[in-house]
């Protein structure tokens, strides 16, 4: 058994997608690399810092990093001083997961459906104030994706922490959020929150209730998060390997699928170069929408 701990750097705070998807795997990653898994939150600048961090590890493989949509596809086209390259940094390991987010409200908002929520948002422009944890992040996309094939106009506010922005969430200080369906979805059957749509281009099997937003009438809108494991570049492809193969046992374990799959999330597993190949085609995907928006 290797004694050293591999450290699992998550670029997000607790609450945050990355989290709990790194935590929910850690025992049986663990268990199947015969050693210690110990998680590191690395929050700031939508996961730059923990990216960072990372990326000037040692190659010895005992770092990885929770890549996001956010951090290796998106953010490259938003920050012109990215401290980081997510091609030429890191080795890609394994894809973990695919989702889409939901779109949900305070309750307290005079609407009961997304066509309700257009028509009351195109009333009050620039009135109602969505929350995200980050600029540049998959929530803040998809509610930018949101406004331009909608034709409304929200207001945006930015949260270090994603506890906070749920706090004010639920207490209506903010009108609504893109976000995660693994924590977005039980806040929305308690009643604190209310379902709008979600970002898929079909309905989640835990959330059947819940139309896409192209059901609703606003098409174009669809964008799925994705989480997956990469590591400081230059790391033995031994040790990669060995990793890549440890994570897809981990996520096609049964206790962890039972979990995903009861939070709506797709859980997925890949080869190193299936991942990369994955994350290049990404970042051609979303470059012309971001830059769409940045230059807005």
């Amino acid at each position: 058994m290797n004694a050293v701990p591999l450290r699992i750097v998550v670029g997000f705070s607790a609450g945050s997608a990355s989290d709990d998807i790194a935590n929910l795997i850690a025992k049986p990653l663990g268990k199947a690399l015969q050693r210690p898994v110990n998680i590191e939150r690395i929050p700031g600048k939508n996961g730059a810092h923990g990216a960072m961090a990372v990326a000037r590890a040692p190659a010895d493989g005992n770092t990885l990093f929770v890549a996001t949509l956010g951090t290796h596809a998106l953010a490259p086209h938003v920050r012109k001083d990215l401290p980081y390259d997510p091609q030429r940094d890191f080795e890609p390991v394994s894809l973990l997961t695919q989702a889409p987010m939901l779109m949900a409200c305070h309750p307290a908002l005079p609407v009961r459906d997304l066509p309700d929520f257009v028509a009351y948002a195109r009333a009050n422009p620039g009135m109602l104030a969505y929350g995200t944890s980050a600029i540049g992040g998959a929530p803040h996309l998809a509610a930018e994706l949101f406004q331009a094939v909608s034709g409304v106009q929200l207001r945006h506010t930015r949260y270090d922490e994603t506890q906070q922005l749920y706090a004010d969430l639920e207490a209506g200080r903010i009108a609504l959020s893109f976000n995660n369906i693994m924590s977005m979805l039980p806040r929305c059957n308690a009643g604190k929150l209310r379902t709008l749509g979600v970002t898929a281009s079909e309905r989640s099997a835990v959330a059947l209730q819940v139309p896409t937003l192209a059901e609703s009438g606003i098409v174009g809108g669809e964008v799925s998060n994705w989480l997956g494991l990469v590591a400081p570049r230059g790391m033995a492809a031994a040790q990669v390997d060995a990793i890549s193969t440890a994570a897809r046992t981990a996520i096609g374990s049964t206790s962890v699928t039972a979990v995903l799959s009861a939070a709506g999330i797709t859980p997925c597993g890949s080869t190193p170069a299936g991942f990369g190949q994955f994350m290049d085609a990404e970042l051609i995907r979303w470059k012309p929408v971001v830059t769409r928006f940045s230059a807005a």
